[in-house]
């Protein structure tokens, strides 16, 4: 029996040095370019995305202006989904959701892009909002000022200046006169021609208690235009609040003159001034006996203003009512320069604990004036 032959190994397959080279450039480059392919798909996609989430941001924000919240919700809240790199989107839909009437839900959405970006304005600005709506106010304020030194994109000064009249208007109205005179004082000196501003920063300086710094204001503006008829009404506003009634007057008939199509309201603020003219004990120029009418009529006046709201709540208020009485009552006209002095001294009382204690109750406007000159 033959033996079989054998076959020979074939010979392992070589490859030059240079054919190595090329085979693993081939395929190093279709790595490459596989991953340069998805990651242009990937950016194409994320373009994509974002152009849809602008789309519905816009879409959004169109409703919200319509008054369509709920609507403009869906689509806010889409864009925010789609495009959640983008703050604005979720902001606009936090604000969104405070206009709904839901701030706890708008709190919990700015929480995180805080923690993201504490500094950024239009964040913070959002906060300051839901914190007010919220009635925690000295957290709100920390907001409002974290929003007007925060970051803003190039060109939203407007914003940041928004920002700063949000907590202005937030110091007037819960009457922090010292807190919001601090926000003025910068302003004081802004050479802006936007006039209707400047016309606003004057005004919260007589309600900052600091009517000489609104006079500056209006008289500049007369100065720029002397037939400006709402200046010599914001002079007038800035007198009666420095007790200069006379003054006061004078100014609103100017303001009357150019503008006689207001002619009616102006003239009940024209009474109001010569009311308190007509009632104030301490204009120069009366007569002793004249003096002590007044004052006493003040009195009378005050007395009858503190138990509208006050009448036996406490026994000091009481005792200052009784006493109030029996002075007014008492036609004695002895010592009157002595009795001027008395009688203003308790009328002054009265009025303090009228206003410490009736905040909610709406104001006399002729004697506040006049005890507020008093005071003075």
């Amino acid at each position: 029996m033959k033996t079989p032959l054998v076959q020979p190994a074939a010979p392992t397959p070589t490859a030059t040095v240079s054919e190595f080279i090329a085979t693993f450039a081939v395929i190093l480059a279709a790595i490459v370019g596989l991953l340069l392919f998805d990651t242009a798909l990937a950016k194409v996609d994320v373009t994509q995305r974002k152009a849809y989430a602008a789309r519905e941001f816009g879409t959004g924000e169109r409703f919200i202006a319509h008054g369509r919240i709920e609507e403009g919700i869906e689509h806010l809240r889409t864009a925010s989904t789609l495009d959640g790199d983008n703050s604005a989107h979720s902001v606009a839909l936090a604000q969104a959701i405070l206009a709904d009437g839901r701030p706890s839900e708008a709190e919990q959405m700015l929480l995180p892009l805080l923690e993201r970006n504490e500094t950024d304005g239009a964040t913070n600005l959002a906060m300051a909002r839901v914190l007010t709506k919220e009635g925690r106010l000295d957290e709100a304020k920390s907001f409002y000022h974290r929003a007007i030194y925060g970051r803003w994109p190039l060109g939203a000064d407007k914003s940041r200046t928004a920002a700063r009249f949000e907590l202005i208007d937030l110091l007037a109205r819960s009457n922090a006169k010292q807190e919001l005179l601090s926000e003025l004082l910068p302003m004081q000196d802004d050479s802006t021609n936007d006039v209707a501003q400047r016309k606003r920063i004057a005004h919260l300086f007589v309600v900052a208690g600091s009517p000489a710094r609104a006079v500056v204001i209006f008289r500049e503006l007369l100065r720029r235009d002397s037939r400006d008829a709402d200046s010599f009404v914001g002079l007038a506003e800035a007198a009666l609040s420095l007790g200069d009634f006379a003054t006061a007057r004078t100014d609103l008939l100017a303001a009357q003159k150019l503008m006689p199509e207001d002619s009616s309201s102006l003239q009940s603020r024209v009474a109001l001034t010569d009311s308190v003219i007509s009632l104030d004990p301490t204009q120069s120029g009366l007569s002793l006996p004249e003096q002590v009418r007044r004052s006493k009529n003040l009195l009378r006046m005050t007395l009858a203003s503190a138990r509208s709201c006050l009448a036996a709540q406490a026994p000091q208020v009481a005792a200052a009512l009784d006493s109030a009485t029996l002075l007014v009552s008492s036609a004695s006209a002895a010592g009157q320069a002595q009795s001027i002095e008395q009688t203003l001294s308790l009328a002054e009382q009265l009025w303090g604990l009228r206003r410490s204690r009736c905040a909610r109750e709406a104001q006399d406007g002729a004697l506040a004036l006049i005890h507020n000159r008093i005071a003075q």
